[in-house]
């Protein structure tokens, strides 16, 4: 057991040590102002922590910088970020290729590179950067200043946002639609109902009898049975006219539910007193003709 936690030390120490030492080994840092036609008007071999100063660029000017990174692992990121030197404090970060190799690089040509660089001849601050999932501490590697000479005709710098409180706004909503007139609500309500009076004297006329309902007010149970189905109905339908005006679904699926099996239970106890009657008025009848 005690080997076995010698060992385990052991192998935590070495592991942790090796975390430690683990950091970005980049080399062959080489830095180069071309002109457009490709001649070099400077060129600088760098090695940490060494940095160049005073280095000037026109703006038709390429900047092309290359490395190489002797990791095992390919770094996720590998960029130069220029730092403008001056109230704006401005960053453009130029991300760099890397192969599998390890080798790296971009050029970057000021005239067709970001428009902050246009803005006129500003000096930026440098800085090489390289990090990756694996390793935990990033490589920074601060490359020194450069001047950007602005082009002939600078680009107008935007104007500076300022942030401040803006003027409450203040919500107009429609005003509430106009309802018709008292009177003419009442008179076409008056004749969608006609149809209906019509339809009752018409058939207070024909002299309709309700026998089965007659029949089955005359044993108590069967008129609770009878009260509970109708009623039930009546109960749906207020639901419906419920969610077409004011409810909404869910409530309305609950009452429809609790209401659907009263009316189940009761119509069928009232559909079956009904035929009972109905076959007793029918044996009665063929007793009568024998």
């Amino acid at each position: 057991m005690a080997k076995f936690k010698s060992l385990l030390l052991v192998t935590l120490l070495a592991s942790l040590s090796t975390a430690i030492a683990e950091s970005w080994k980049v080399q062959d840092i080489n830095l180069i102002i071309a002109a457009p036609g490709g001649n070099k008007k400077a060129e600088h071999k760098l090695e940490y922590p060494n940095a160049v100063q005073d280095l000037t660029a026109d703006s038709t000017d390429v900047f092309k910088f290359s490395f190489k990174i002797d990791n095992k692992e390919k770094p996720h990121q590998a960029m130069v970020v220029f730092q403008s030197q001056d109230e704006f404090q401005d960053e453009i970060m130029v991300a760099a290729s890397v192969k599998s190799s390890g080798k790296g690089r971009f050029d970057l040509n000021f005239n067709k590179a970001d428009a902050k660089f246009k803005y006129g001849t500003r000096k930026y601050a440098m800085t090489f950067l390289v990090g990756g999932p694996k390793i935990e501490e990033p490589y920074k590697y601060t490359l020194g200043n450069i001047e950007v000479k602005g082009p002939s005709n600078p680009t107008t710098r935007p104007a500076r946002l300022h942030y401040q409180a803006q003027p409450e706004i203040h919500h107009q909503f429609r005003p509430d639609q106009k309802l018709i007139n008292t009177a003419i609500s009442g008179l076409f309500t008056f004749l969608v109902l006609t149809p209906f009076a019509v339809l009752f004297f018409f058939w207070s006329k024909l002299d309709i009898k309700f026998e089965p309902f007659q029949a089955i007010t005359s044993k108590p149970f069967d008129l609770i049975n009878a009260i509970v189905f109708f009623g039930s109905i009546a109960g749906i339908e207020f639901v419906f006219y419920s969610y077409w005006t004011h409810v909404t679904l869910f409530p309305v699926l609950q009452a429809l539910g609790g209401l659907s099996v009263v009316a189940f239970i009761s119509g069928r106890y009232v559909l079956s007193a009904v035929q009972t009657r109905r076959l007793q008025r029918t044996a009665g009848s063929a007793k009568k003709e024998l």
